[in-house]
């Protein structure tokens, strides 16, 4: 028993030495702060592991939402006339979408992902997907500390607009007073060479009239219309999509003429107006002539007609034609842009027959002819009526106007009345003319450089206006 006694003192004194001394004290500290310091660095390598973790589910949502409505916006421009196309594009989104994230989030390791939740809607031409996920990372430290596991989740947002298909109608003015030259100075020179005549001078035969400034390379307006509508043609001609962008041609006089059908055969519609000349004269040969011009199988009722400026036939006529009145959103629903190009000179006059309820323009080779064959109702020169263009806006069409001003003429010759007429209500015409237009499609342009830059920005605008709509 002594002995026993001897080595439990000794032990004891060796643990107060060891108590006493700095080492001992640090190996105490350490060994009680061991297991608190390996389980924060194991929260820590779980936490890194989680937010790796949600970076990759970030990117698989990114993926998923990118994929949701860049498939709807394919499929629509792959299937244009599908009767369910916007029930089908979103089927085929969000299919896209569901696997895209699937084949992402498989590989993420130590993570248990709930199937998302993934929406993709379209408002007019814009498709909108939103994906959202849950997901549970697997700690591999913090079981120690009864934290089994992180809850992660998050949400991402994609869009995409789609094109619009646009129809665009030309309802262009060839009446007598777009046979005026484009320019003063050619104003000017056809008055000089025409006995003093820059209003109404315009038959075929005539001297000074539209041959005679055509054969002087003298720009007349309806030419530099011409122009800007060929420029248009070339904007049309590269849409997004096939089919995306329609045009047609309507001149008219008393009555509505088809130049060229709605249609998106450039290589037909540049030859129609013969935008393969340095100067197209298309429009030009259709000035009123005393004669119908592009009638039908020779019927002189019909085609753009003769006398005056006849709105309130030719915007019935252009309502008529349109079909359908859509909302762009498909290739079978393409949006109707009625691009009025005119000097809003309104003018009810005929030189024409009238039998059995019609009028008949037979024309003649030559003013006598022409005068003996028609009757001429008299000329009542006044602005445009603007109530004209209500129910062709209330249809659904977008009335976008290009006002080409009257020239004010100051010559005295054999046409001295009808051009004091013409100089009164030309004054009224800047008031009443934008009314017919929609709202904010208006242009205005006087030289030949101006109209080809409306015509280019009215086309322009269409098309913005169809994305701001979406």
């Amino acid at each position: 028993m002594p002995r026993l006694l001897t080595r439990r003192a000794r032990h004891r004194a060796r643990f107060e030495r060891f108590r006493r001394s700095e080492g001992g004290n640090v190996a105490i500290v350490f060994a009680v702060c061991l297991l608190p310091l390996v389980g924060l660095v194991g929260l820590g390598i779980d936490y890194g592991v989680a937010l790796s973790a949600k970076s990759k589910l970030d990117n698989a949502a990114d993926a998923a939402a990118i994929a949701a409505v860049a498939t709807a916006k394919a499929y629509v421009a792959a299937n244009p006339n599908d009767a369910n196309l916007t029930a089908n594009a979103i089927a085929a989104g969000k299919d896209r979408a569901n696997r895209a994230f699937a084949v992402n989030a498989a590989r993420v390791p130590f993570t248990t992902v709930q199937v998302p939740a993934i929406t993709l809607t379209r408002s007019a031409q814009t498709f909108s997907a939103s994906v959202q996920y849950q997901a549970v990372a697997r700690n591999n430290f913090g079981q120690i500390f009864r934290q089994a596991s992180t809850n992660l989740g998050g949400n991402t947002a994609a869009a995409a607009d789609i094109p619009s298909y646009l129809d665009f109608y030309l309802l262009v003015d060839v009446s007598a007073s777009m046979g005026l030259p484009s320019t003063l100075s050619g104003q000017n020179y056809l008055a000089a060479n025409n006995g003093n005549c820059q209003f109404a001078c315009h038959f075929p035969d005539q001297v000074g009239g539209y041959n005679f400034a055509v054969s002087h390379n003298i720009q007349l307006r309806s030419g530099a219309v011409n122009s800007a509508v060929c420029g248009l043609l070339g904007l049309a001609r590269t849409p997004s999509v096939p089919n995306q962008y329609r045009v047609g041609l309507y001149p008219f006089v008393t009555q509505m003429a088809t130049l060229s059908p709605l249609s998106s055969n450039y290589a037909a519609l540049w030859s129609a107006a013969t935008c393969d000349q340095a100067n197209p004269t298309a429009f030009t040969t259709l000035l009123d002539s005393g004669a119908t011009q592009l009638s039908t199988f020779g019927d002189t009722s019909t085609g753009d007609g003769s006398g005056g400026t006849h709105f309130e036939t030719s915007l019935a006529s252009i309502q008529a034609t349109i079909g359908p009145y859509g909302d762009g959103s498909s290739a079978t629903k393409s949006k109707p842009f009625v691009f009025l190009i005119t000097d809003g000179m309104e003018n009810t006059q005929q030189f024409a027959l009238s039998s059995g309820n019609k009028w008949y323009y037979p024309g003649g080779s030559s003013i006598s002819q022409q005068r003996n064959r028609s009757w001429w109702t008299g000329t009542n020169p006044v602005a445009i009526d603007p109530n004209l263009c209500a129910a062709l806006k209330a249809a659904g069409a977008t009335v976008s106007i290009l006002y080409i001003p009257y020239t004010t003429l100051t010559v005295t010759d054999q046409n001295t009345w009808e051009t004091q007429q013409a100089n009164a209500a030309s004054a009224n015409i800047p008031s009443v003319l934008p009314q017919c237009a929609t709202p904010g499609f208006f242009q205005t342009a006087n030289t030949p450089a101006d109209i080809n830059n409306a015509l280019a920005a009215m086309f322009n605008q269409a098309i913005q206006v169809a994305h701001l709509l979406k």
